[in-house]
């Protein structure tokens, strides 16, 4: 998140910058002294702060263009040293750095105009590329010192706002309700209220080629100029740009004002398929829902997915939700049910038999036609994706590759370009659900990965990796067999062997719970307690002293 005011003060060059570092923890502290390169990056000063009076103290007495700082601290936290900055030194950039990935804090440090929010563990190479940005918005606010107004600052942290609100709304895994959106819309001070409209589309992003080599940074700011340029001439403002790890693009568009948009949405979405398939990366299809209230948002996106999901012909194609369903609906006039039960049955070497002398003898009879190979392809791609689908997978990044592109387009060109699509597709398949049976389920590879890796952050991207999946899937899955999210199945991991350590007696507490993955101590302190009923402490003086070994909830 993004945001500071401009310098008041002359500033003195790159070359001449000082920084303040506060945490409470020294470790910390000697940790980013050695991990980074201070004076590489431009600064001739480094101080440090315990807590947040020696910050202050510290800050009256030197000009500090970049304050970093911890937020739960001992004699003030970092967020109410946030609020005395701003009161009496405003200018300075600030970044948190802090264990606490938590919604509340991140809507606090938006309100009071943090720079940036990161999470521990620090990994330098990428906490450095941090200092960059807050680096460069010392110089440009310098270079902007004597504009009065914050109009640019205020566009940016209010795209930031919308699209959180977007990404936490839209992504929650419980449904949320009409009261809880209109008192998080009142929260953030966003013009928005439940019962405005807004349209919805989503594009799959295929296999890339611009986009890998792009920074996320970079990648988000070319998708959200594309749309920019496509939908504001005709009056379509867009509230936010989301990109999940499974490489979907959603865009949320409102008509400007409440009026009236030139142009046909379709024909827009159609120009922003063009775009991204021309400077970004090749895709497949883009999907769209109009005159959707926000109350009803995330339904509308979920039953987007759905069709996304369902839909694996990577025609480069914009589909209308409605329209899809109801074409869906009528291509099942076409009775395929005995097709239908070998597909399910994995009769694989049966079904090919019976679509070959199907085809053939339409052939004999004169009856083939264009629109009919258009039928089968149609029910092949729609099987493989029910079917699929019972098995949380995702279709459409099975066949993410040039053989299926190439035989969908021969499909319904000849009969035997039908029958080698009909293969492809149905053993493909096939191989992929018999790999299922053989291996570990969805659930215990995440289960066995959260085991190995309990005490690091693991990335959205690494638990997808894992499957064919998107983690919302997963997180139903994993919550179906094992009772527990994601979440709090790691916590438990980590909790578990910090009670196994505190038992073998070899390390400090506060070594253990750096050990398992937690930089804060009352954090851990207050965790292993819900778990354990005992403080860290209580745990090891119960089991050292009197030989009984506290059982762990």
């Amino acid at each position: 998140m993004y945001g500071s005011g401009s310098l008041t003060g002359e500033y003195r060059g790159a070359d001449e910058m000082k920084i303040l570092m506060v945490d409470d923890n020294p470790y910390v502290l000697s940790g980013l002294l050695d991990g980074i390169d201070f004076k590489g990056l431009g600064f001739d000063e480094v101080f440090t702060a315990p807590n947040a009076r020696k910050a202050r103290e510290l800050l009256d007495q030197v000009t500090i263009e970049i304050l970093i700082t911890d937020i739960e601290m001992p004699n003030g936290s970092g967020l109410k040293l946030l609020e005395w900055v701003n009161e009496q030194h405003p200018g300075i950039v600030t970044l948190f750095c802090t264990s606490y990935a938590d919604f509340n804090y991140a809507q606090e440090a938006l309100r009071l105009h943090c720079f940036d929010y990161y999470v521990k563990p620090i990994r330098y190479a990428d906490f450095t590329e941090h200092l960059k940005r807050a680096i460069d918005e010392v110089k440009r606010t310098a270079a902007t010192r004597q504009i009065e107004t914050y109009g640019h600052y205020w566009m940016d942290a209010q795209w930031n706002n919308k699209a959180d609100f977007w990404y936490k709304y839209l992504y929650r895994l419980s449904r949320v309700t009409e009261q809880e959106i209109a008192e998080e819309i009142a929260a953030r001070r966003l013009e928005y209220a439940p019962e405005d409209e807004v349209c919805i589309c989503i594009v799959k992003v295929g296999r890339t080629s611009k986009v890998e080599g792009m920074t996320t940074e970079t990648r988000d700011f070319v998708f959200k100029n594309i749309s920019e340029e496509i939908f504001r001439p005709a009056g379509y403002e867009p509230e936010g740009l989301l990109i999940t790890a499974n490489h979907t693009l959603t865009i949320i568009l409102r008509k400007a004002g409440g009026q009236a948009a030139g142009g046909s949405f379709r024909a827009l979405c159609a120009t922003l398929l063009e775009s991204l398939c021309r400077y970004v990366a090749k895709e497949s299809n883009c999907y769209y829902r109009e005159h959707i209230p926000i109350a009803r948002a995330q339904e509308a996106l979920e039953q987007l997915e759905e069709i996304a999901l369902d839909d694996i012909s990577n025609r480069k194609s914009v589909i209308d939700y409605d329209r899809y369903i109801r074409e869906k609906r009528e291509e099942r006039k076409t009775d395929f049910s005995d097709w239908e039960e070998l597909f399910f049955n994995r009769q694989t070497e049966l079904l090919v038999t019976k679509i070959r002398e199907y085809l053939s003898g339409r052939v004999e009879e004169k009856t083939m036609s264009g629109q009919f190979l258009r039928e089968v392809r149609s029910w092949i791609v729609q099987m493989s994706g029910t079917i699929l689908r019972k098995n949380e997978t995702e279709a459409y990044r099975l066949f993410d590759d040039t053989e299926y592109d190439d035989l969908f387009g021969e499909a319904v060109t000849s009969v035997s370009g039908a029958l080698g699509f009909a293969e492809y597709v149905i053993y493909k398949t096939n191989v992929y659900l018999d790999g299922i049976e053989k291996s570990q389920t969805v659930a215990e590879r995440v289960r066995q990965f959260i085991k190995q890796n309990y005490n690091r952050n693991i990335t959205r991207d690494e638990i997808e990796n894992l499957s064919y999946m998107n983690l919302n899937q997963i997180s139903k899955l994993f919550k179906q067999e094992t009772g527990k999210s994601l979440h709090n199945y790691q916590m438990a991991v980590r909790i578990d062997r910090a009670a196994q350590m505190l038992r073998e007696g070899t390390y400090s507490i506060s070594e253990i719970a750096q050990n398992v993955g937690y930089d804060n101590f009352s954090y851990f302190s207050r965790l292993f307690k819900d778990r354990t009923g005992y403080t860290p402490k209580e745990y090891r003086n119960r089991t050292v002293g009197e030989g009984a070994v506290p059982t762990v909830r």
